[in-house]
């Protein structure tokens, strides 16, 4: 459960001030990341990474690695295929460049819908925090009838998603004590605690709960109808 104080959000598309109250408190900003927490991005990302595999020089991943990698940290993943500090940029860049190609075709990771309308009917304003294409991500939206969100944040974690945590802050004038942030990774983790954000993780996505908890999340959660009484109650 978390406390939350009063405090006025700022819309991307207007000056005016969000005021949404239950129980005479403001309810808190929601930011969920995109790729394995409301995207199934994992079997494409997996697919796109093999393609490119042999060009780079690095390990494809069988699928019956996935157990065993969903259990590690990002350095230990790129330790097991091969890929060094030095040439991870290069590889990123091009798994995301292929990776937007896919996203307005993919389905959803696990079904939010209902848990999304009953955070926002109580008064939470619901953004998405992506590396993807912010019309990209509209689309899949779309495609999904997803579009309950009153934000989505695009913008390149070159120095790490805790970088782009902050600026999204700052950008919307959310404080440090208010937004809560939603993953499915270690690395989501330790960015919102590195921005000194809280943080919920999600079992439906990349890391296992076992992995997660290495990681000291505020939560872990199985199940998205979960999220309505750890954050709400």
């Amino acid at each position: 459960m978390f406390n939350f104080s009063t405090r006025k959000l700022r819309n991307s598309n207007s000056q005016q001030s969000l005021t949404a109250f239950s129980c005479e408190t403001l309810m808190p900003t929601i930011v969920f990341d995109f790729d394995g927490t409301i995207a199934d991005t994992l079997s494409v990302v997996i697919k796109i990474a093999n393609k490119f595999a042999d060009h780079y020089g690095y390990k494809k991943i069988p699928l019956s690695d996935l157990p065993k990698l969903r259990e590690k940290k990002p350095s230990a993943v790129l330790k097991h295929l091969g890929i060094s500090i030095f040439k991870l940029p290069i590889v990123v860049r091009k798994i995301r460049f292929e990776m937007n190609k896919e996203v307005v075709h993919l389905k959803t990771a696990v079904d939010l819908r209902d848990t999304l309308v009953y955070l926002k009917e109580k008064g939470c304003i619901l953004g998405i925090l992506t590396t993807n294409s912010r019309e990209n991500v509209t689309e899949f939206l779309k495609n999904n009838d997803l579009q309950l969100f009153d934000f989505i944040y695009s913008g390149r974690a070159v120095f790490g998603k805790s970088r782009l945590l902050k600026k999204l802050m700052k950008d919307k004038t959310i404080p440090h004590t208010d937004p809560i942030y939603i993953g499915d990774e270690i690395r989501d983790v330790e960015a919102a605690k590195k921005a000194g954000i809280k943080v919920i993780g999600v079992t439906w996505g990349y890391n296992t709960k076992t992995a997660l908890l290495t990681s000291h999340p505020d939560h872990v959660v199985e199940k998205p109808e979960e999220l309505k009484s750890i954050i709400l109650d």
